[in-house]
């Protein structure tokens, strides 16, 4: 029997397992990965982070993210954010740096449960997206029913925006789009589809269909994303409200082209599992 140690989080609904793998007892496992992120046989959750070290020592620590389906990920902000917290809390500092594979993220601890990241710099290029074939990147061509246009950006991990008149409509249509985007070969690594409202210039109302996932009650990378977008095309001020069905994240896209994430996390329990029961 080998138990592995970890703890559940979620900022704004977007869930995570989180296992602290300085002590390197978690050998990553895709298949194994898949079956704990199952919510009917497994803990459950949108994504697995595993906590390392940082290999270079940049960083307080370093995040590996995984989501549900097994694939690795660049970045998360709102993982950033509940690993933040953890590592706030054993180092009894409040502002740490975490290593991604998509960048280094800056993460500060404010007061009333808010941690804010530092996204970094938001990338437009159509390669760094990155998209299979050179397009305008505030407009890439898509033409369907109801996702048409789209903005593209990374944001740590690659990001397309569709800007709606209204977000309430059918689902059901609004699933078999972001299906049929997700599969484009126009985005060789996957894509991480927003649909959102401008509500009014400090405002935005925002679906998420994550790749590797599926609709996530929160995304933060997207609401950075979607802000990104709306900005650029002059919907909406620099800072805005991004609601999302888990919540409300504040997101700002600051003078220096960074973007500055800022909201709640959860910790919903600790709990262990024995690591032979998944294979």
């Amino acid at each position: 029997m080998k138990k592995i140690n970890f703890t559940k989080m979620h900022g704004i609904g977007n869930d995570f397992v989180i296992i602290d793998n300085r002590p390197s007892s978690f050998v990553r496992d895709n298949a194994l990965i898949k079956k704990i992120c199952d919510r009917k046989s497994g803990i459950g959750c949108d994504q697995l982070i595993l906590i390392e070290e940082s290999k270079e020592k940049i960083a307080d620590a370093k995040i590996v993210i995984f989501n549900n389906d097994g694939s690795e990920v660049e970045t998360c902000g709102n993982a950033s954010r509940c690993v933040g917290q953890i590592i706030f809390d054993q180092q009894k500092t409040d502002n740490i740096l975490i290593e991604t594979a998509g960048g280094l993220l800056d993460v500060v601890k404010l007061k009333n449960n808010l941690i804010s990241v530092d996204m970094g710099i938001a990338k437009f290029d159509w390669r760094d997206i990155p998209l299979s074939e050179a397009r305008t990147n505030n407009n890439v061509g898509i033409d369907l029913q109801i996702l048409r246009g789209g903005f593209a950006v990374n944001v740590g991990n690659p990001h397309i925006v569709f800007f709606v008149d209204n977000i309430e409509m059918n689902l059901e249509k609004i699933s078999k789009e972001c299906l049929g985007v997700s599969k484009m070969s126009l985005f060789p690594k996957g894509i991480n589809i927003n649909i959102a409202e401008v509500l009014n210039k400090k405002s935005i109302k925002l679906i998420i269909y994550e790749r590797g996932v599926g609709f996530t009650d929160a995304c933060g990378s997207g609401a950075c994303a979607t802000l990104t977008a709306s900005y650029k095309l002059g919907y909406t001020e620099n800072d805005v409200k991004v609601q999302m069905r888990g919540g409300e994240l504040e997101i700002e896209y600051m003078a220096d082209n960074h973007i500055l994430m800022t909201g709640p996390v959860s910790k919903s329990f600790d709990g262990n599992f024995d690591i032979n029961h998944y294979k």
